[in-house]
């Protein structure tokens, strides 16, 4: 599937041309960074050089810390461009077969069928959208696997301390985003776990323990206050509308940058930001919710289970005929609304199952894991819900709430223990349903409609893994090398934050590969007034001829550049080399 999806190519770690775009090349030029800091400094995540007063650590440029503790020790026999964001992603995918077996054997008991349902979670649209995202992707953030592996320890009936600690340790030094989610449901395994509360109490602290720790060493400590205050140009005010998950998500078939994940399903418009709640789950799996949909009407008729071929067949059929007679007869945003129906009344069902333990579909009875993830659907939703482009209403957040949504203020992805959640149960009731025979061709011929029907998303990711042209720097003057052997640093005025044009890109870029300090880069998590001091220092050099000589610089605005040169300083070079302002004193 990895091949599929990505064409292979980003395997290579010295092909790092498609991660220069975006938030990826935030990720990458994090790592190129601190792939050069002292192995044995303090804190060991610290990433000095980039932003200098404004550094932080390796956690906040999403540069996957786990990976980049692993390599950075093997530094000295790494090549000089070395990327390990083509591997990440091709472990995702493998991990995420494994968690996906590991889990669904607990209820499956055919190899095939297992085969079948595994395969599912691994061609997810909102683990493969998760790289694509807004064409650079989220690379860290398709490490899904361990929303799989936490339900893994869930439905496991022993205590797992050291499972549970080594998983939530991971998710820390993985994404931060993550955290929240794993903690939901470890949560939720503590509720009903029956062990005495000696044993909870030696287990709470190897967790605490666990946690803090890793916490200090991986570098969350490192913007202080700010980590908490979530600084960005995304206020308080503007971001519940931009980053919310609304319900129709589920059967949305397309965003930004990413459509096509069927065919029969429309691609609905949405409000902007919402992007960020992608949840379609994929034609297969909405068609296996019809067939489940119509076995649970026809059980509530006649009180009759559908183990035997002449009962699951008919169950199918009607399904067929009512996808296609609805898809025939309607209009495509009909038909999408049809689907929509079908899929929340089945889950409204399975909730109730879930509440109160019905035997008929075999899950069981977990109202900690259905309260868990509930909260965080809610949570996805923000503090104003709504359907579709609609707003329902608004209601206000109390201070200390409000400061964890500044923090985890990207609300949709905290529908993916949902979202998961609800792939899983599915394919379990449709497998005691009907029954390993029946289910195995089920689960074949609806496996093989969501790859078909997916193609078109599909050839978008394997465009956006291997670009036609590769990414060539700006800086290609003999002369950028010159300043870079006798300066330390290289800073921007005005600096450059992730700019619309992308010039942070190559700035960093050729910082980090020439040992420099730099200014310029992609900061989401500080506050805006933290850059004001040393942009008001540089300034001051400027305008008394009095420039750090350890430094040179580039003017990034015309006006400002005028102004440098109305001046009249006399520096060591003034001019403009590749397009860009330079000074160097």
């Amino acid at each position: 599937m990895f091949v599929y999806v990505t064409g292979g190519r980003i395997l290579n770690p010295t092909y790092d041309d498609w991660l220069m775009i975006g938030d990826s090349a935030q990720h990458y030029i994090g790592w190129e960074f601190f792939r050069h800091t002292p192995l044995f400094q303090w804190p060991i995540a610290d990433n000095p050089k980039l932003g200098l007063e404004v550094a932080s650590s390796i956690v906040f440029t999403d540069s996957i810390p786990i990976a980049a503790f692993i390599f950075k020790p093997l530094n000295y026999f790494l090549p000089a461009t070395f990327q390990y964001f083509g591997l990440w992603i091709w472990m995702c995918f493998v991990l995420q077969a494994f968690f996906a077996w590991k889990l669904l054997s607990k209820f499956v008991s055919d190899r095939l069928s297992l085969v079948l349902v595994s395969s599912f979670l691994v061609v997810s649209p909102v683990l493969i959208y998760r790289f694509i995202h807004q064409g650079y992707g989220h690379i860290a953030l398709g490490s899904q696997f361990l929303l799989l592996a936490a339900l893994c320890l869930y439905f496991d009936q022993t205590k797992n301390t050291g499972r549970w600690a080594a998983l939530i340790v991971s998710t820390i030094l993985i994404h931060a985003y993550f955290i929240p989610m794993i903690l939901a449901i470890w949560f939720a395994w503590l509720l009903k776990s029956s062990a005495s509360r000696a044993s909870r109490l030696r287990h709470l602290l190897v967790i605490g323990f666990s946690v803090i720790t890793t916490f200090v060493l991986g570098g969350y400590i490192a913007l202080g206050p700010d980590l908490f205050l979530g600084s960005s140009s995304v206020t308080p005010d503007d971001f519940p509308y931009r980053f919310r998950w609304q319900p129709l998500a589920l059967i949305d078939s397309g965003t930004d940058f990413s459509g096509g994940w069927s065919r029969f399903l429309m691609d609905r418009t949405e409000l902007f930001g919402d992007v960020e709640g992608f949840s379609f789950l994929g034609s297969g799996v909405i068609a296996l919710i019809c067939i489940l949909f119509v076995a649970i009407v026809a059980h509530a008729i006649s009180g009759r289970d559908f183990g035997s071929w002449k009962h699951s067949t008919l169950t199918t059929v009607l399904s067929l005929a009512m996808f296609l007679t609805g898809y025939g007869l309607l209009t495509q945003d009909q038909f999408s609304v049809l689907m929509f129906l079908v899929v929340a009344t089945t889950i409204v069902f399975l909730a109730y199952c879930s509440l109160t333990g019905t035997n008929w579909i075999g899950i069981g009875k977990h109202k900690a894991l259905l309260f868990a993830v509930s909260v965080l659907a809610l949570y996805s939703m923000t503090n104003r819900p709504g359907v579709g482009r609609y707003t329902f209403f608004e209601y206000p957040l109390i201070p200390l709430v409000k400061q964890f949504t500044q923090t985890f203020r990207t609300h949709g992805r905290s529908i993916w223990p949902a979202y998961y959640l609800l792939v899983v149960v599915v394919l379990i009731a449709i497998f005691r349903v009907f029954g390993k025979r029946v289910a195995s061709l089920i689960f074949l011929v609806a496996l093989a409609f969501q790859i078909v029907d997916s193609v078109p998303a599909i050839s978008i990711s394997r465009e956006r893994f291997s670009p036609d042209t590769s990414w060539t720097s700006p800086l290609s003057d003999p002369r950028w090398a010159m300043f870079a052997t006798s300066h330390k640093n290289l800073l921007t005025i005005p600096p450059l934050n992730n700019d619309v044009e992308g010039r942070w890109i190559a700035f960093t870029h050729f910082a980090a590969n020439n040992n420099l300090g730099t200014n310029a880069g992609y900061f989401s998590r500080i506050d805006p007034s933290d850059l004001e001091q040393p942009t008001e220092k540089i300034h001051q050099g400027f305008m008394t001829g009095r420039l750090d000589p350890e430094s040179f610089y580039v003017v990034t605005n015309d006006e400002y550049w005028a102004g440098v040169l109305s001046l009249g300083y006399r520096y060591s070079f003034v001019g403009e080399i590749d397009g860009f302002h330079v000074v160097v004193p």
